[in-house]
């Protein structure tokens, strides 16, 4: 166990802090820089279980002493971090914004925002852009962690010390499986739950109980540090959000940060000396409150400038980042730990509870006053899934899966007229257009079903790596449609140029997006040949039934969040549609190969393309704002409002 300073963790920290902030702040070289917050797991499990073990080896551990450590250690900052992302929200964010900052806020303050944003699911979402508070899910890991850890080790020592070796490795092995097993089967659980990441902390306490002989020869120490090192270097540049990951993946940040530590303990090395170097020391004094304070600073100021940052706008926001946190950590930190400030135990515990009382008081404030909605901004809380009645009956029919297997019908679009006459089918584009088609419909009198699964455009056999849920999907709709004769018409609606570029687009958050065909045994082939044979698949199954095929032309994607960019713009009267909206050269830029196949499938008599661009577009741009009212509820889908705006394009087509 550790018994003297290591100013070479204190270098390790500064890896895990700048390999975080890179990725975050947009440096794509850092395409992996999220293992930092493995790199910290191995860290933190470490030095606790060298604390509690000298502490219960000497016989003076006390749980009510280690806790106000921690407090001492977590608390400040966190609380004036989160004080401070809820004081800022109530003027940069959207109700339904605040609403979910709101819920961070309490979730973080009774340590279990991992488990809220394992709800939400959406670490590498488009939606995590917008989440000043995303990153505290690795803290209520660790927090987890320290409520359950140092029970556990009191529970192994009244049994005997040398059962630390066995225990520790036992449950290092069976959170280990559980992490690989459900990465392959729900990521999201993987990614934040503490039984799936136990281990990586785990890993830690095993090299802290001094059962493994320290490297007292130098070349064991040379060899084993730089081999460690450079684990962690190539996860962090060659890793992406796309990396299956936790999973078998984080083996390699992990092992490589355990091997770090364990060359340290027996001696220097060139890798010692580089990490003990003052500036690396210093980054790592100073990790704690960079990492709690980057995250707020980076998602805000790209609320406050909406489009993409300037080199200088960047460079500006990682200057402040690093002033506020060295400021946070002289002044909020320190006298904390090193008790000029709430110097009593009772003290520290009194004032955490106060202050976390407060903190979810706030943001329970925030929540069930709407996000302050009447705000002059309140057209942005007409686009919130909370308060969209209708956007929300529509995403509560995307279980179609269940229903058909269930043998119930699917969801209702359009008149009460007795028979269904057309299908709505598509991701979540199709459930964005759906208001439209609904009132088109009832003014023909006609009426549909829905079927729309998040994701899974409408292209049969084509599939994600590692998933199956949208062939599943597809294929079940095309059964369901054999068996109605009734319809007549099948409306096709999907995000097609993701599926055809596999690319986001402009500062969109979340990884590309690559297709593969579930009846081939090479994918060699290319995003848009695969999106060309699944769509062909799809309207030459529809051809066989003897339907009528409806192509909704792509909606304009604009890249930056709609919302959230109305409520920035209006604080200095900005013209929103001006800033980001789209030119019609740029839509047609990003749609090129899409229409491409379009006019090919227009050809066909059986097929016709619905153009709801030109709705939408003008000559010049494809407008995201219309009479004061937000066209869309994020950066690529149609709020109600704009799905309603375009019902028209489904008139004399249905």
């Amino acid at each position: 166990m550790i018994t003297k300073y290591r100013p070479d963790i204190d270098g390790l920290r500064a890896i895990a802090v700048l390999s975080v902030f890179f990725f975050h702040s947009g440096f794509t070289v850092f395409s992996g820089g999220y293992v930092g917050v493995d790199v910290f797991f191995v860290i933190s499990g470490y030095l606790i279980t060298s604390i509690i073990v000298r502490e219960i080896n000497n016989d003076n551990f006390s749980i009510l002493n280690f806790y106000e450590r921690r407090f001492r250690r977590i608390m400040p900052a966190l609380t004036v971090v989160i004080l401070v992302s809820l004081a800022v929200g109530v003027f940069l964010l959207t109700p339904s914004r605040l609403i979910d900052l709101g819920q961070s806020a309490v979730a973080s303050a009774l340590f279990s925002s991992n488990i809220l944003f394992y709800l939400e699911s959406g670490y590498f979402g488009g939606a995590a852009e917008t989440k000043p508070l995303l990153h505290t899910w690795s803290l209520a890991v660790e927090e987890q962690y320290y409520i359950f850890f140092p029970v556990l080790l009191i529970f192994i020592a009244k049994r005997g010390s040398k059962l630390y070796f066995r225990w520790l490795c036992i449950l290092s092995i069976l959170s280990f499986f559980a992490c690989v097993i459900l990465t392959s089967e729900n990521k999201s659980a993987a990614f934040y739950w503490i039984p799936t990441r136990a281990w990586e902390l785990f890993i830690g306490s095993i090299l802290a109980i001094n059962t493994i002989p320290s490297p007292s020869a130098k070349s064991v120490r040379e060899v084993t540090s730089i081999a460690g090192i450079g684990m962690i270097i190539i996860s962090i540049f060659m890793y992406s959000p796309e990396t299956a990951f936790p999973g078998y993946a984080a083996l390699l940040p992990t092992i490589g940060t355990a091997l770090v530590i364990y060359s340290g303990t027996g001696g220097s090395s060139l890798i010692y000396r580089l990490l003990s170097v003052k500036p690396m020391v210093f980054i790592g004094f100073i990790s704690y409150s960079l990492y709690l304070w980057h995250w707020p600073i980076i998602v805000y100021t790209k609320l406050w400038f909406i489009k993409e940052l300037s080199v200088n706008t960047t460079a500006g926001m990682l200057a402040l980042t690093v002033v506020v946190s060295t400021l946070s950590w002289k002044y909020i930190e320190s006298p904390f730990r090193k008790r000029t400030l709430f110097n009593s135990k009772t003290s520290i515990y009194v004032g955490t509870i106060i202050t976390s009382a407060v903190t979810i008081l706030i943001g329970a404030v925030f929540i069930f006053n709407n996000g302050f909605s009447e705000r002059k901004f309140n057209d942005t809380s007409l686009v919130s899934t909370k308060a969209d009645h209708k956007w929300r009956h529509w995403e509560s029919c995307e279980d179609v899966v269940g229903r058909i297997k269930q043998g119930r019908e699917l969801c209702e679009i359009g008149s009460n007229s007795e028979t269904a006459s057309f299908l709505l089918w598509g991701d979540s584009h199709a459930r964005s257009i759906a208001s439209g088609v609904h009132l088109s419909a009832i003014s023909a009198k006609l009426k549909g079903r829905i079927a729309t699964q998040t994701a899974c455009p409408p292209l049969l056999t084509i599939e994600r790596p590692n998933r199956n849920s949208c062939n599943n999907f597809n294929v079940s709709v095309m059964n369901f449609i054999s068996e109605a004769p009734e319809i007549k018409t099948v409306i096709l609606s999907a995000r097609w140029p993701l599926s055809a570029n596999g690319d986001r687009y402009k500062i969109e958050h979340g990884g590309p997006v690559r297709l593969i065909d579930t009846n081939s045994l090479s994918n060699s082939l290319s995003n848009n040949d695969l999106f060309k044979i699944g769509l062909g698949r799809t309207v030459e199954g529809l051809h066989r039934l003897g339907k009528r095929v409806l192509i909704v032309n792509s909606v304009p994607e604009i890249g930056y969040d709609v919302p959230s960019a109305i409520v920035v713009a209006s604080i200095n009267d900005r013209n929103v549609n001006r800033m980001i909206a789209p030119t019609k050269k740029e839509y047609r830029e990003r749609n090129k190969g899409v229409h491409a196949i379009f006019s090919q499938l227009n050809e066909l008599e059986y097929i016709d393309i619905i153009g709801i661009d030109m709705f939408l577009c003008d000559d010049d741009y494809c407008k995201v704002m219309f009479n004061g009212r937000s066209l869309y509820r994020d950066d690529d889908h149609l709020s109600t409002y704009g799905s309603e705006y375009i019902t028209s394009a489904f008139n004399n087509t249905l």
